[in-house]
C-alpha cells in the first residue's frame, strides 16, 4: 500500500509540473527566441561595434591612453607576428609549433620526451 501511495505522488507530481509548464511557456525577452540566440546579422554586427566602442572607452578611462592591442596569433608582419619572425611559436604548455607565415615549410620541430618522474 506505502509503494502504491508513493507511485500516485510522483506521478501526481509529475503530472501538475507538466502541465503547469504547458500552459505557462517562457516568455520571450527583448525580442528574442525563449530557448535559443536568433537575431539579423546586422543586429548582431552592430552589438558587437557598441562592445568594442564601450571598451574602448572604458580602457581609456581606467588605463589613461588606449592600450595596443595584444599579438593574438600568427599575422604576416614580423613584427605583430607571435613567433616574432623566428618562425617557431612557442604555445602555453610549452609545445612549439612552425608558424605559417615565417617557418619553413620543411621545417621539423624537435621535442623532447616528457621527463619521467619516479618516486
Amino acid at each position: 500500500m506505502k509503494r502504491f501511495l508513493e507511485l500516485c505522488f510522483i506521478s501526481l507530481i509529475s503530472v501538475i509540473g507538466t502541465l503547469h509548464f504547458v500552459n505557462n511557456p517562457p516568455s520571450i525577452i527583448d525580442g528574442g527566441t525563449p530557448l535559443s540566440f536568433s537575431s539579423e546579422p546586422s543586429e548582431v554586427e552592430l552589438w558587437k561595434q557598441e562592445v568594442k566602442k564601450s571598451f574602448d572607452e572604458s580602457e581609456k578611462e581606467v588605463f589613461g591612453v588606449k592600450p595596443t592591442p595584444d599579438i593574438v596569433g600568427p599575422h604576416p608582419d614580423p613584427d605583430k607576428c607571435i613567433c616574432k619572425g623566428s618562425g617557431v611559436i612557442v604555445h602555453g604548455d610549452g609545445h612549439k609549433t612552425v608558424c605559417p607565415y615565417h617557418g619553413k615549410k620543411d621545417d621539423t620541430i624537435v621535442v623532447q620526451p616528457l621527463k619521467i618522474l619516479e618516486e
